[in-house]
C-alpha cells in the first residue's frame, strides 16, 4: 500500500466522549513523498470504516506530511472501493467470454502492437503454422514468428524477408489485403490485415487449401478443354486481348483458324469415340509442330494458334504451312488408319486491329476462302490498311503451298 491510515493522537475520554463536529479532525493518513492522487488511492484500497468528515490540514512532523481530508465519508470510500471490485471482476468476465471466443473461431487471430510485437492470438494461429508456446506470448515479433516459420520448414528459407515485407504492406495498407501465402506442405493460407489507429494491425489467417484447389481445378476447366487438354476458346479470347494491346506497342501476332477436311465423315462412319480420339491426336500434334506458340480447340472439329510475329513473313508461312502438313499425315487410331487433312486461314494482328473479334473475324474469311479453294490449303486475309504486308504474307504462303 503507498499509504496508510493512522487515527490522531487523541486523549481520551473528553474527545472520544464528546460529539464531534465536521470540523474537528480525527485521522490523517501518512505517505512519505507521495502525490495527493496516490494517497488517495491508498485510502480507497484501505479497509478503513470511518464516519467523520475531514478537511484538508497539512502538516508536517518528523518529516511526515499529515493529510486531513474533509468533507469525505469513508463509507463513500468503501463504496467506491465495491464498484471497482465490481469493475474488475467484470472486466474478468469480459476477458474470459473473450478467451472462448478466440478459442473457438476457425481461423488464426493475431494482434500487433506499432511496434510489430504480439499482443494477443489464439491457438488456431499456432496451430496453423506449427508455432511453439513462446512464439504466441505477448511481445514476440513479427520478425521472430517468420524466422521461426522458416525454420520450422513452413516456409522455404528464403522467403523470411519477402515475407515479413508482405506482412508489413499489408500492415500498412500499401499493399491488397488478403493475399495467398504458400506453405511447404502444399497448404494455401489466406492472410488479411487490419490497420489500427494505434499504429499496430489485426491480422486473420485462414487455411484456403480446399478451396483454392477447388477454384483451381474449375479455373483449369474453364480454360482448358475437357477433351484435348489444350486452350479453350474463353483463353483464346484472353491471349487474343493482349495480342490486341502489345500490337499497340509494335508487338505483332498471327492468329491462324484451323479446321479439318474430312472429320464429319469419320465421325459417320466411325463413331463418336474414334472420333474424340482423332481430335486429340490433332491436339496432340498442333502442339507438337507450334512451339512456342499457344493452341486452343474452339469447338468440334475447329482449333486455334497463336504464333509471334517475331519472324519474317515467309518464317511465319512456314510456320502455318508446317501446322497444317503436320495434320496432313495419317492417323492410326485404335488401329483403324485414317486420313483426315485440315485447312488453314490467318490473320496478322497489327496496330490497326481494332479488336478481338475483329482478328477472329479475318482469320474466320480466310479460312473459308481455304475451304472454297480445296482441302489442306492455308490462306492469309488481306485488308486495304495493310495491303503490302498481307499481300507479301499471302504470297509466301502460295510459294510453300
Amino acid at each position: 500500500m503507498i499509504g496508510h491510515w493512522k487515527p490522531f493522537d487523541v486523549p481520551p475520554p473528553q474527545k472520544a466522549n464528546s460529539q464531534i463536529g465536521s470540523s474537528d479532525p480525527i485521522g490523517y493518513l501518512t505517505c512519505n513523498r507521495v502525490s495527493l492522487r496516490e494517497t488517495w488511492a491508498a485510502y480507497l484500497m484501505s479497509t478503513a470504516r470511518l464516519t467523520a468528515n475531514y478537511r484538508i490540514w497539512p502538516k508536517i512532523k518528523n518529516g511526515v506530511r499529515r493529510m486531513r481530508m474533509p468533507g469525505f465519508d469513508a463509507n463513500t470510500a468503501a463504496g467506491e472501493r465495491t464498484s471497482f471490485e465490481r469493475l474488475v471482476s467484470e472486466l474478468a468476465r469480459q476477458q474470459a467470454h473473450l478467451e472462448v471466443i478466440l478459442a473457438c473461431m476457425s481461423q488464426g487471430i493475431a494482434l500487433f502492437d506499432i511496434n510489430q510485437r504480439l499482443l494477443v492470438s489464439n491457438r488456431r494461429y499456432m496451430n496453423i503454422y506449427g508455432a511453439r508456446e513462446e512464439l504466441a506470448a505477448p511481445g514476440v515479433t513479427i520478425h521472430d514468428i517468420i524466422r521461426h516459420r522458416i525454420n520450422a520448414g513452413a516456409y522455404p528459407k528464403t522467403d523470411h524477408e519477402s515475407n515479413a515485407d508482405r506482412y508489413m504492406a499489408m500492415a500498412q495498407g500499401t499493399t491488397p489485403s488478403p493475399q495467398l501465402f504458400r506453405l511447404r506442405d502444399g497448404r494455401m493460407i489466406s492472410v488479411n490485415c487490419h490497420a489500427l489507429e494505434s499504429g499496430g494491425w489485426l491480422s486473420t489467417h485462414d487455411d484456403v487449401t480446399e478451396m483454392w484447389t477447388l477454384q483451381q481445378e474449375v479455373e483449369h476447366m474453364a480454360y482448358h478443354d475437357q477433351l484435348t487438354g489444350i486452350g479453350t476458346r474463353r483463353l483464346l479470347e484472353d491471349r487474343l486481348q493482349a495480342a490486341c494491346a502489345e500490337a499497340k506497342e509494335g508487338r505483332e501476332s498471327v492468329l491462324v483458324l484451323i479446321d479439318l477436311d474430312g472429320f464429319k465423315a469419320v465421325n459417320d462412319e466411325h463413331g463418336h469415340q474414334v472420333g474424340d480420339k482423332l481430335l486429340q491426336a490433332v491436339a496432340e500434334r498442333l502442339m507438337e509442330n507450334a512451339g512456342d506458340a499457344f493452341a486452343a480447340r474452339l469447338g468440334g472439329d475447329e482449333f486455334a494458334v497463336l504464333l509471334p510475329a517475331r519472324q519474317e513473313d515467309r518464317g511465319v508461312s512456314a510456320t502455318a504451312r508446317c501446322l497444317i502438313d503436320g495434320l496432313q499425315k495419317p492417323y492410326d487410331i485404335g488401329g483403324i488408319k485414317l486420313d483426315c487433312g485440315a485447312s488453314a486461314g490467318l490473320t496478322l494482328i497489327v496496330r490497326e486491329t481494332g479488336s478481338m473479334d475483329q482478328a477472329i473475324g479475318e482469320a474466320d474469311k480466310a479460312l473459308y476462302m481455304s475451304k472454297r479453294s480445296g482441302k489442306g490449303r492455308v490462306t492469309a486475309f488481306s485488308a486495304p490498311i495493310r495491303t503490302d504486308r498481307a499481300d507479301a504474307l499471302s504470297a509466301a504462303v502460295r510459294d510453300r503451298g
